[in-house]
Parts: C-alpha cells; structure tokens; sequence
C-alpha cells in the first residue's frame, strides 16, 4: 500500500506534523512520501492508495500550493481515499473550533466536490512570535498578550500541537473505508 502526504508550511509547523504523519503511515505498513507543496512538484497520484494533504492556515487561507495540488487532481483524487488536515491558531480555543472546522476544512473540501475526504484534521500549531514579519507580528499582537495573561512566556516558541492526537487521527485515516 502506498500512501503520499502533501502539505503546505509557512513557518515549519505543518511540515512536522505532515512528517509525524508519515511515521504513522510507514508504522501502519504503508509506503510513504512527504511532499513539501512549495518546494516539489507532484506530477501523478495514480499509485497511491491514501492521499492526504494539509496546510498551515495564515489570513484564514490554506497555501496556494496545497490548493493547487487539490486543483490539479481533483479527477484524480475522486477516486482515492484522501484525508485533508490543517494546523492553525483557532484548535487552542474551544469556542472557535467548530468555526476553524468549517471555514478551514468543510469549505475548502466543498470547493473540490468530486474529492469526499474520509477524515478531516484539525490541529494546533507553533506560535514563534521573534519569526513573524512586521506585518504578522501586528496581526498576531492580540495573541501574544491573551497568551502572557495565561501565563505562557512568548519569548519562545508555544507549541500547541497534540501529538497522540494527530497520530490517532492518521491511525483512523488508514482503518476508514
């Protein structure tokens, strides 16, 4: 069985997950390949039995290279068992998943209708606050004080990936019809 792992990253944290995911898969008995969307180009999924792809989310968008491989395969994936999973800010509050798995992951698989995910992830990610451009670092301001107020020290990275989660969530992916 082969399993391919697609994803887009702005600042690394998706990447870890997509790779985490791939332990999963290889654990599971499969063949896997991690794609990194912006830096390899994907030029066939007929050999693969699962396709999963994921995308950091930024402005509330997902990469353009991830929606660019969805675009481009759409006939293809029609036919494959495919999961998609994003990593975004919006997991950690409980009161704003429901709206994440909507916007983020509902609606991005509703523009791709011939593509039925047997999975969608949600899942937290890593706020670097040193990283950010001027720009993210205005956007994300609001963030990092809630974040001081509970007591997190923001001078280093908060990762809020769960990790026993997104391993059970690959899990589940391999035993969906």
């Amino acid at each position: 069985m082969n399993a391919l792992v697609v994803f887009g990253t702005r600042h690394g944290s998706t990447a870890k997950i997509a790779e985490e995911i791939g332990t999963v898969l290889v654990n599971e008995g499969y063949d896997v390949r991690v794609v990194d969307a912006a830096k390899e180009t994907v030029s066939d999924v007929t050999g693969y039995d699962i396709v999963i792809v994921g995308s950091g989310i930024r402005m509330g968008r997902w990469t353009r290279e991830t929606l660019d491989f969805l675009e481009r395969f759409e006939a293809n994936l029609s036919e494959k068992k495919v999961a998609l999973f994003v990593s975004c800010g919006y997991s950690r509050e409980p009161d704003k998943v429901d709206e994440a798995r909507e916007n983020f992951l509902v609606k991005v698989a509703e523009k791709y209708p011939s593509i039925k995910p047997v999975s969608l992830g949600l899942f937290g990610g890593v706020y670097s606050f040193d990283r950010y451009g001027f720009g993210e670092r205005l956007i994300f301001r609001g963030i990092k004080k809630d974040l001081e107020k509970r007591g997190v020290d923001t001078s280093r990275p908060y990762d809020f990936r769960d990790w026993e989660a997104i391993r059970e969530w690959a899990r589940a992916v391999t035993r969906s019809p």
